[in-house]
Parts: C-alpha cells; sequence; structure tokens
C-alpha cells in the first residue's frame, strides 16, 4: 500500500462580516434537574437518528485533569438513517457527519442546560462540492436535527454565539488516498483499520466508535463501494482545555474519519474535518489552544501517511 497524494480540497474558509452561525446552541432551563442528556438521545432515536455514543466527559476530565467548571459534560455522536445515506451516495466524503457530533453541557451554579451542533451551512462549508445534491440534505439534516432537540427541550430558546468566524487560509477537509489493489482491498482494508488503531495512543487520541457502515450500504442495495467505515476519533486534552472556554467546541468532537473504497478504483480514501473548522468557527486567538490543535492535526497526519511505510 502506499499514500499517492495529500489532496488539498478547494473548500477554505473565508472572513465574516457577522457572527459565527456555523454552531446552533439551544438553551432551556434546567432548575429542576429534570433535563439530562438521555432526554436528548432519546428524542433523536425517536426522530430517526442512530445515537451510538453519548459520553459522560465530567469522569476522564476529573480523573485525568482533578477538575471541570462542568456539571454535566456529554459528547454524543449520532446519524439519521435515512438522510446521512442520501448524503453519502450523493458524496461519499458527507459520511465525516456519520456520525455527526454534539455537545451537551451545564456549568456548576447554572440552571441553563445547553446543546450544540453544526449548522447546515458549517458542513457545506466542509464538504459540498459544486453542483454535488448535498446542500438541500444538509439543510434537511439541520432542521430535523433542529426539530428533535426542540422537542426535547420545550421552551429551549436558540442562543446566537458572539464573535466573527475568523479567517483561516487553509483547506477545512484533510484527504488521504491510499493506493489500494480492489483485488486484495478488504484484506489490505483490514490492515489499514489496524494500523490507525494501534497508532491512536500513542498520540492522545482515543477511539470513540466505530461504525461499518459499509453494512447499511449493502442492505439498503447500494453496491457503490467495496467497504465504507467510520472512526470516532477524540483527544481529550484538546476537547477540556477548549471546553473550558467554548463549551459549544463539542460539536466538533469526536472527529468522524470516513474511510472508504469505490468500486473500480484502485485507492482508498481516508477522509476527515481537521481542526482549521475550531480555529475559525470559534475564532481563537489564545497560542496555547491554537497550538494543541495545530499538534492533533500534525499527529494525525504523520499516523496516516504512515501507512505509506
Amino acid at each position: 500500500m502506499k499514500i499517492i497524494k495529500l489532496m488539498a480540497v478547494l473548500l477554505i474558509a473565508v472572513a465574516s462580516l457577522h457572527a459565527s452561525a456555523d454552531i446552533i446552541v439551544y438553551t432551556a432551563d434546567n432548575s429542576k434537574g429534570k433535563i439530562t442528556p438521555k432526554v436528548i438521545e432519546e428524542a433523536l432515536k425517536k426522530s430517526g437518528y442512530v445515537v451510538p455514543v453519548n459520553r459522560d466527559m465530567n469522569g476522564p476530565f476529573m480523573k485525568q485533569f482533578q477538575k471541570s467548571s462542568f456539571e454535566t459534560y456529554n459528547l454524543l455522536i449520532a446519524y439519521h438513517k435515512k438522510i446521512s445515506m442520501d448524503l453519502v451516495l450523493k458524496n461519499a466524503d458527507s459520511g465525516v457527519f456519520v456520525p455527526f457530533s454534539m455537545g451537551i453541557w451545564q456549568k456548576k451554579g447554572d440552571k441553563s442546560f445547553s446543546v450544540a451542533f453544526l449548522s447546515a451551512d458549517a458542513m457545506r462549508r466542509i464538504v459540498t462540492r459544486k453542483g454535488d445534491g448535498t446542500e438541500v440534505l444538509f439543510a434537511k439534516l439541520e432542521a430535523a436535527t433542529r426539530k428533535a432537540v426542540e422537542h426535547a427541550l420545550p421552551g429551549a430558546k436558540e442562543i446566537k454565539l458572539p464573535g466573527e468566524r475568523a479567517k483561516v487560509d487553509h483547506p477545512l477537509l484533510t484527504k488521504i488516498l491510499v493506493e489500494n489493489d480492489p483485488e486484495e482491498a478488504e484484506d489490505n482494508f483490514d490492515e489499514i483499520k489496524m494500523t490507525i488503531e494501534t497508532g491512536l495512543k500513542p498520540i492522545g487520541f482515543i477511539l470513540a466508535n466505530q461504525v461499518e457502515y459499509g453494512m447499511e450500504l449493502d442492505e439498503a442495495g447500494n453496491e457503490d463501494f467495496l467497504f465504507y467505515d467510520t472512526f470516532s476519533l477524540c483527544k481529550l486534552k484538546v476537547i477540556y482545555n477548549i471546553a473550558a472556554e467554548h463549551p459549544e467546541a463539542g460539536a466538533f468532537a469526536p472527529c468522524t474519519l470516513a474511510m472508504y473504497q469505490k468500486k473500480g478504483s484502485d485507492h482508498t480514501v481516508l477522509v476527515f474535518p481537521n481542526v482549521y473548522n475550531w480555529i475559525a468557527t470559534l475564532n481563537l486567538k489564545k497560542k496555547e489552544l491554537k497550538a494543541l490543535l495545530l499538534k492533533a492535526q500534525s499527529d494525525m497526519e504523520a499516523l496516516l501517511n504512515s501507512l505509506n511505510e
């Protein structure tokens, strides 16, 4: 196997003249303490979503860093059974949102319970190519997610986040092609996944979830792919430090690495939304937070590029 190129996707973040609309945040009064992350999970499931993980992060925060400013901080990942498949069939790179992430939190001493997730505009900016038909589908996904959250949180208010989107002159999607003979592709893919899994712990990442999405594609009668899997990846040090100032960063974590090979192709595609999305959307100013993200990006690229060895 050999990586033949690291593609620069022609999706560059640009400066905005208004507050970032990349992240949607709903906030509800929880003075009675009856709202929990489980309420969000159940509402999503009833609305046609699969929710593989709804993980309490306060335990890991306390274990590794001995403190947390949150009463509740969960990272939930989900995907819509119908809309997500439609997206992947229009543009295979849309699998970077199968699943997508939601941040759920309540700060200590605060009675407000909040949920954050990426908007259709943010997802389109990361993935959509002109004429690929995904724009309408991302709008449908946003609408469905809004409806589920509003059902879970009656009376919740949408909060407009302050600040402008920062300008970053970098691709927002990192894509790596791995040369892979179609005749041996599935066996080689097992080796690719094993290499990635083995390499995560030394660079501080955890594998939060795996979706064997190819099975769902097969069940739906689609024969476009030899295989299609996604890994949900998270680096605790990154989300802990950034969420302390920007709890809405949970809309980016875990990050989904989509891995697929189309029939007739001689390469496996590895693709994920990179840290320049965090930097742009959150308009990060602190050098130490940017450094954490850029180190994570560098480490992940190095791991994936090690498949060339």
